[in-house]
């Protein structure tokens, strides 16, 4: 076992226990320091993220996919029985946790055929910390479009 430094945090005993016990029924295996630092190594990825877009704005490349445009960075994830599979936006291809390069569709369709990339496939945009369907996407990005068209 590798020695790896460590340095402790407070936290309220109330909230040390509950956290405790929700993991002692929930994720048995995981300890409460370890569930911890998952936690803060997710939130400053997500927040590193979010201050590169401040400082440098949106990306300008990405990946059109029909009317909705995934910006570089745009992660991707798909589920099928108990494989999850997950992709990124790197300038403007969709690339997989292999190196391969795919579309939407090929990515949806890893393990199963006939599957729409639509209704298979999560979104995490830059900066977000929610994973979205992208048929609910292309709807939003659908709708801002007829708003900005209907505009005089």
């Amino acid at each position: 076992m590798e020695y790896e430094a460590k340095q402790p945090v407070n936290l309220p005993i109330v909230d040390y226990l509950r956290l405790e016990f929700h993991l002692m029924e929930t994720r048995p295996n995981i300890r409460p320091d370890a569930f911890v630092a998952d936690l803060v190594q997710r939130w400053l990825m997500i927040d590193t993220e979010r201050l590169a877009l401040r400082k440098n704005g949106r990306p300008m490349r990405g990946f059109q996919w029909k009317n909705l445009f995934l910006p570089d960075g745009t992660k991707l994830r798909t589920t099928y029985c108990d494989a999850t599979e997950f992709a990124q936006v790197m300038g403007d291809r969709i690339v997989s946790d292999n190196g391969a390069r795919l579309t939407p569709s090929q990515f949806a369709n890893l393990y199963a055929k006939g599957r729409n990339a639509w209704r298979f496939v999560w979104l995490r945009f830059p900066g977000d910390e929610n994973w979205r369907r992208a048929a609910d996407c292309r709807a939003r990005a659908e709708s801002q479009r007829q708003q900005t068209c209907e505009e005089p």
